[in-house]
């Protein structure tokens, strides 16, 4: 009898284990997913333009996985066999589903960079012509010290023409983007747009 009270006492104990790294994994990805929103909050159009709403659904599923968290301790703590088989089932999914997920995205990851790549060169083809682009492209390309999508030869296939905009500029000033040289580089950021999203 005894032999089994301590089997069981281990096995809550372990499930209220993991459903606490559960609940604190569920608590880190709203964390994370919010301070990405936060951060990218003046660049909201480029972001959304470019990954469609990452983080934001990165801080639902937080949300969701903490919630579940909270399931599965009420279940453990409750002794309750049916809800603690749902949420087991549930991590057992979860689990699953996340290491599909990361999989796709390690498989897939070139893919996922060109269609970056491509979204983001329709919105600077967009610059000229849409304020709210222009004043994203601009507030990203500032904070981030970079410009274009790979390098700064990308806005020559845009309207801008053989230019960059302003917002290129290491010491930025009226018409600096408008003439690049060859020693672009000593007056232009050359980090991409899309290394820094």
């Amino acid at each position: 009898m005894k032999k089994e009270t301590s089997k069981l006492l281990w096995i809550k104990s372990s499930l209220l284990a993991l459903a606490f790294i559960f609940g604190l994994s569920g608590v880190g990805l709203v964390c994370v997913g919010g301070s990405v929103a936060l951060e990218l909050v003046d660049v909201a159009v480029v972001v959304r333009e470019v990954t469609s709403h990452a983080a934001v659904v990165l801080a639902l599923v937080g949300g969701i996985v903490f919630f579940l968290s909270v399931f599965g301790c009420i279940a453990v703590i409750g002794e309750n066999n049916s809800m603690i088989k749902g949420f087991t089932v549930i991590m057992c999914i979860t689990f699953t589903v996340e290491i599909g997920v990361g999989l796709f995205a390690y498989f897939h990851r070139g893919l996922v960079h060109s269609n970056m790549v491509n979204l983001y060169l329709k919105t600077l083809r967009r610059y000229s012509t849409e304020r709210r682009i222009k004043i994203s492209v601009d507030r990203l390309q500032k904070k981030f010290e970079c410009c274009g999508a790979m390098d700064y030869t990308d806005w020559f296939n845009t309207t801008v023409g053989k230019a960059v905009p302003d917002s290129c500029c290491i010491k930025e000033k009226p018409q600096c983007g408008s003439v690049v040289q060859s020693h672009a580089k000593d007056n232009i950021h050359v980090q991409a747009s899309i290394v820094v999203l």
